[in-house]
């Protein structure tokens, strides 16, 4: 599992916010955080997980494939910062390509 180097954070400020993001760059468990990802069993463009369930068996066997691309409070924030991507994506001239967006 990986993050980005700058991840697009929604619903977490200032102190609370590195806190979270430095917790996830060390694969530590954190309740209650929603994780926008790259697809990893659709054709989609992202994909949204509750952070607690990559540590399931099922994840785990595909963790060094995640690329956590941003980080939420809730669903709600998580389809926020899905479209923030959305439109970044659309404002740059990489067309829909999110791993050219991010440089990955």
């Amino acid at each position: 599992m990986k993050v980005v180097d700058a991840p697009y954070v929604q619903g977490f400020k200032g102190r609370k916010k590195d806190k979270i993001v430095k917790k996830i760059r060390h694969k530590r468990k954190v309740d209650n955080v929603y994780v926008v990802t790259l697809p990893l069993i659709t054709d989609g463009i992202m994909d949204i997980y509750e952070y607690k369930h990559l540590f399931s068996k099922f994840y785990k066997k595909a963790s060094d494939e995640i690329c956590i691309l941003g980080i939420a409070k809730s669903k709600s924030d998580a389809n926020e910062v899905v479209r923030d991507i959305v439109q970044d994506m659309y404002d740059t001239d990489t067309g829909f390509d999110v791993r050219k967006f991010f440089g990955i």
